[in-house]
């Protein structure tokens, strides 16, 4: 199909002629000639474009579920076969519908002691032999120094001429003066450590000097909740059919914006763009450039998951312009509410000659920086 229709067409939309009239009162602003004077240097034209199609799609899925302990589906609907071939009346609107695959709702139960299971941690005991062994750790407080001044854990009184009375706490302290207490070993007044009063060894703080410590995961009761069945002592199988509906939107913009934003930003609030109506078939409807028909095609393909859809598409010429008088400005020209828009911007040239300019300038600053250094 040749794209000769379609350059006609844009041609028509902005004719050279309507173009000089819109950029008459800029080019005299830019001191260049007044409306018969004005020299069209270069005109390239483009045809915008931008469709929406709002899909309203329908998806379905089947999944097994499980549900620990006997869990009540009856007000759920049943459907037959695969849930892709299941009737349904038409939706109206967005949602979700959950049904039950006929015959494959199934209770079961579970091969536990009523939703209890032997504990894994202790293997049902309760407990864990304690790192103390029974044996009661030493005393961390009178460590290297003598639990009881007098008797050594003798249970005797000794003879000694002189009192000492190693610190009461942290290991290995020996500053004189420090507080004892009655030993209760052989009860003599303040010569015992306070932590183990006399003893030298203390109590396990795990298994409080019973060498067995309880199971943390079942608190000693060597049973706990089944795993499998969540301690519902049954699970539920069945097949769940899901059925979703949803308004999907896909949105396509052509060509891609290579211009400035003010352009972009002035077509977007003033620029009148002209409906398409998109054919029953959905075809690329006729008026589009052939530069797009080829992407708007594939846009509006249909989906197999697809009902209804609701679809936008617009068209709106842009050309951009140059003057033979002014060359350092482009002129953006498209249709607006009443008449032509004009929006001008610095053209390329001048843009290069700006960057040009300064670099010359840097370059000039840092030789003078350099040779007043």
């Amino acid at each position: 199909m040749s794209d000769a229709p379609y350059d006609d067409a844009l041609d028509d939309a902005l004719p050279d002629a309507d173009i000089l009239k819109a950029l008459a009162p800029y080019a005299a602003r830019g001191g260049g000639a007044a409306i018969g004077g004005v020299r069209l240097r270069d005109v390239k034209r483009r045809q915008l474009l931008r469709c929406e199609v709002v899909r309203f799609t329908e998806r379905r899925h089947e999944t097994p579920r499980t549900a620990f302990g006997t869990k009540d589906l009856s007000a759920l609907p049943l459907y037959e076969g695969a849930i892709t071939d299941h009737p349904l009346p038409a939706p109206e609107g967005p949602g979700r519908l959950t049904l039950i695959r006929a015959g494959s709702y199934r209770p079961v139960p579970c091969p536990c002691d009523n939703g209890q299971q032997q504990c894994a941690g202790c293997s049902g005991s309760g407990g864990h032999p304690c790192t103390c062994r029974n044996e009661p750790p030493p005393c961390d407080v009178c460590l290297n120094v003598a639990p009881c001044t007098e008797c050594e854990k003798t249970g005797r009184r000794r003879t000694r001429t002189t009192k000492a009375r190693p610190a009461a706490t942290g290991p290995g302290a020996t500053a004189p003066g420090a507080q004892r207490i009655t030993c209760t070993v052989c009860g003599t007044p303040e010569a015992a450590c306070p932590r183990c009063s006399g003893r030298g060894r203390i109590r396990c703080p795990h298994c409080e000097g019973r060498g067995r410590e309880t199971c943390a995961r079942c608190s000693g009761q060597g049973v706990g909740t089944h795993d499998v069945c969540g301690g519902k002592g049954s699970l539920t199988h069945w097949v769940e059919g899901t059925v979703e509906y949803a308004h999907e939107t896909a949105s396509l913009s052509l060509p891609k914006p290579d211009w400035p934003d003010k352009v972009r930003d002035r077509l977007t609030s003033a620029a009148r763009w002209q409906p398409r109506d998109v054919p029953a078939d959905d075809a690329v409807p006729f008026g589009v450039d052939g530069e797009h028909r080829a992407a708007v095609a594939t846009h509006l393909a249909r989906g197999r998951v697809e009902l209804s859809r609701r679809v936008t598409l617009e068209t709106c010429p842009l050309a951009c312009v140059e003057l033979m008088d002014d060359p350092n400005r482009v002129f953006h020209v498209f249709p607006g509410a009443r008449s032509l828009e004009v929006v001008s911007t610095l053209s390329n040239r001048l843009k290069q000659r700006l960057i040009a300019a300064g670099a010359v300038i840097i370059i000039v600053l840092a030789l003078i920086v350099w040779l007043l250094a």
